[in-house]
């Protein structure tokens, strides 16, 4: 991921030394102060769900998956302030090669865990529903925090080609934090890097965001056939906290890979086409890193009233009541498929 902006949208000026003095756009100004304000509230919001989740309610597999899916939303937090900084220093890159690499590599790394972990949470349900025998013999704590450490790593992997290729070039007294795609002298330049970008943009699309789409889609059509079918769910709840989720990342990382995929060949499409999509990108994006666990409050019932708790009570109310409703779920469908081997077990005695 990269929060580049394009070269039209700064305005320069030349001082008497020679050197780039860079006026900052107005677009950049309202994209600091909407990081400012989302690193405040993301800040707060998703260390509450960490503390609560590691130290308030009793590890599960549930709160595991959530976990660490709150875990990469605080990730992409932190690296907001340094995000504002250089959008306010733009062109001008002044945090260093490590950093130039560990921001672009970090933000990407949020993501992909993200997907990720939302991926693992539809499959989860999946065989929580249609599998529960196998599930409750398998799936503990246990194996559930080892299959996310994978997925960090995985996310990792993904994310690796910011590493690779994010370089510092100097030009002109400035300094700028770009991707260098020259691999091979014996490359046409311009050739070398949209190829890489498309293949880059095609990876990225395709393992971050269409095929964990496609998987979750048809895990929660089949859970959602089969509740409704077999009526086993009391409650919904659970599946509106993770309704929200999975809708959050789709619906506010759509902006980006479209953005992603224009700018590539950002000579056939208007400057400010791509300068909308950028702003609209920054704003979901947060929107879904740092705003989306606050709507897990208004799951609850009788909200009002956990409401004049404290707010660390409120969310542990919250999580408590979706994570018993996903036990209460597996109960069901445990009682259900047991009276059926019973009746299958006395027909075959008569």
């Amino acid at each position: 991921m990269s929060w580049n902006v394009t070269s039209t949208s700064t305005i320069n000026t030349t001082t008497s030394e020679g050197t780039i003095s860079p006026v900052i756009p107005t677009s950049n100004i309202f994209i600091t102060l909407i990081m400012c304000i989302t690193f405040l509230f993301g800040l707060v919001v998703n260390s509450l769900y960490l503390w609560v989740l590691g130290f308030r309610i009793s590890k599960t597999v549930n709160s595991t998956w959530f976990f660490h899916f709150i875990l990469a939303n605080l990730v992409f937090t932190l690296i907001l302030p340094f995000i504002a900084v250089y959008m306010l220093t733009y062109p001008h890159w002044i945090l260093g090669l490590v950093m130039c690499k560990l921001l672009n590599s970090l933000m990407s790394v949020a993501m992909f865990e993200a997907v990720f972990m939302l991926t693992v949470i539809s499959i989860d349900r999946y065989l929580l529903v249609f599998h529960p025998h196998w599930y409750r013999r398998h799936m503990t704590p246990r194996y559930a925090t080892i299959i996310c450490i994978f997925i960090w790593g995985l996310a990792i992997i993904c994310s690796s080609p910011y590493i690779v290729f994010r370089q510092l070039r100097k030009e002109k007294n400035a300094t700028f934090c770009q991707n260098d795609y020259t691999l091979s002298r014996k490359w046409d330049s311009q050739h070398r890097e949209i190829k890489i970008k498309w293949i880059l943009f095609t990876f990225r699309i395709l393992v971050g965001y269409l095929l964990p789409f496609f998987v979750i889609l048809f895990c929660y059509l089949q859970i959602a056939l089969k509740l409704k079918k077999e009526k086993m769910a009391r409650t919904s709840k659970p599946y509106k906290i993770i309704t929200i989720a999975v809708l959050s990342f789709f619906v506010c990382w759509l902006p980006y890979h479209l953005w992603y995929g224009m700018s590539i060949e950002k000579g056939r499409f208007e400057e400010t086409t791509l300068g909308v999509l950028r702003i609209l990108t920054t704003c979901l994006t947060c929107l879904n890193f740092c705003f989306t666990p606050i709507f897990y409050l208004f799951i609850v019932d009788s909200f009002k009233k956990v409401f004049k708790k404290s707010i660390l009570s409120l969310i542990e109310s919250v999580l408590n009541d979706a994570f018993v409703s996903m036990n209460r779920s597996l109960e069901e469908k445990m009682q259900h498929s047991s009276s059926f081997v019973r009746d299958e077990m006395n027909v075959d005695n008569i």
